[in-house]
């Protein structure tokens, strides 16, 4: 039931966000392709009593998006992917933690579905900057395994697949290298909002900023 009212709450919010746009003229479509860098915050869960805390890496990531260009505003729907890893944790039982590798590595792949409006802020050269903010859906997968812990102790993470709301906030800049391509380059911010699993494993919100870059194909 939850990710049906995340997905009716994220709809109603993206309506009232977005109506704006589309009282001005419409220009044309692009479509941008793009990848970088997900800083991402660390990965903390709750199993029965025990806070494990995945130290995760700085994963790539891809995202393909399309869009349409309204005078100085755009609306664009953005796909996001990565996978994000860690090969250490840091367990805590009744107020102490250590820190120790893990075997194997730990994975959860993240898929987001956003919708954005920008700015654009056009001026005589060739360079546009814009900002803009988006809401969507976050999909999130990992197996069940057992995770070996320093070779003293282990902990069982359980098979999950949720859909959870997602934010997301953007500024960069454009430069035209031909008459419909552009280069951007950007920086954002994305929060993913906590969830529990079927197995009662808690996992707290965690935030990621992203410096990515691309191509913007206009026609």
């Amino acid at each position: 039931m939850k990710k049906y009212e995340y997905l009716l709450g994220t709809s109603l919010l993206l309506g009232s966000f977005t109506a704006p746009l589309f009282a001005e003229e419409s220009k044309s479509l692009y479509l941008s392709i793009g990848g970088g860098v997900n800083f991402i915050s660390d990965i903390d869960a709750e199993y029965e009593g025990t806070t494990g805390t995945f130290e995760t890496d700085n994963p790539f990531i891809y995202s393909i998006a399309i869009g349409k260009e309204f005078n100085d505003w755009r609306l664009e729907f953005n796909y996001l992917a990565t996978t994000v890893t860690s090969d250490s944790i840091k367990v805590t039982v009744g107020g102490n933690g250590s820190t120790a590798t893990i075997t194997p590595d730990y994975e959860i792949g993240v898929s987001s579905y956003m919708l954005y409006a920008y700015k654009d802020i056009p001026g005589d050269s060739k360079f546009t900057p814009y900002f803009g903010a988006g809401l969507g859906v976050s999909s999130l997968s990992q197996d069940a395994d057992t995770y070996s812990i320093g070779g003293a102790g282990s902990i069982n993470v359980s098979e999950a697949s949720e859909s959870v709301f997602t934010f997301g906030l953007k500024g960069g800049v454009g430069y035209e290298i031909a008459e419909n391509t552009s280069l951007y380059s950007e920086a954002s911010y994305m929060n993913v909002a906590s969830f529990t699993t079927d197995a009662g494993e808690e996992y707290d919100s965690t935030n990621s900023f992203v410096i990515s870059t691309g191509l913007r194909f206009s026609f």
